[in-house]
């Protein structure tokens, strides 16, 4: 079961992206685009890309195993790595040694971070959409809805209901603002092989 703070203060669309198959997806992800870019340059020939990329769905792996494995390996970055040239060499023997090419153990687990970062910064992005379309319905439905000010716990001038969904929604669109320039600046792959 989750911690009670993992309960209170996430989701489980949010919890979904950093579960440890979702890491192991990611780092198959990165596996398989790693290829690709390779093929496309020349480094490695197009059918090992192929190859390599039809072998890059996690539900053909044992997630437990490699959870072991990673025990003893130091990352989990290398059983998998292990266990997706296996399969590779398998299903077409000149492939496996393309697998992982030129990358480091570290590249993988750091981009696949980096992708799964994304991924939690979507899901925030269309929450703070929807949180934004709410907050901008309840301003123009409230505009004219009268309601006394308070300051320092005492009535104040009147206000209305309107003009404090306004202000909390302006809130929203800077945070709206901040989350896509974060997610702008995270999307960096580390490739140090």
């Amino acid at each position: 079961d989750s911690p009670l703070p993992d309960t209170l203060f996430t989701t489980d669309a949010m919890r979904a992206v950093f579960a440890d198959r979702a890491a192991l997806q990611r780092m198959l992800d990165v596996e398989s685009a790693l290829a690709r870019a390779e093929a496309t340059v020349g480094v490695i020939p197009a059918a090992a890309s192929v190859a390599i990329a039809r072998h890059g769905d996690m539900r053909a792996y044992d997630e437990a195993a490699l959870r072991d494995a990673a025990r003893n390996a130091g990352n989990l970055a290398i059983p998998l790595v292990a266990a997706l040239t296996r399969a590779v060499a398998a299903d077409d023997p000149a492939a496996k040694g393309f697998v992982h090419w030129g990358a480091t153990s570290q590249d993988v687990l750091d981009t696949a971070l980096v992708l799964q970062l994304c991924d939690g910064c979507a899901f925030l992005a269309r929450d703070l959409d929807r949180l934004a379309a709410a907050l901008r319905e309840q301003t123009l439905r409230h505009r004219h809805t009268v309601l006394a000010g308070r300051t320092w716990m005492q009535q104040a001038l009147p206000t209305t209901l309107g003009l404090k969904f306004a202000g909390t929604l302006d809130a929203v669109d800077r945070h709206r603002a901040r989350l896509a320039t974060a997610g702008a600046g995270i999307a960096v792959l580390q490739f140090g092989g």
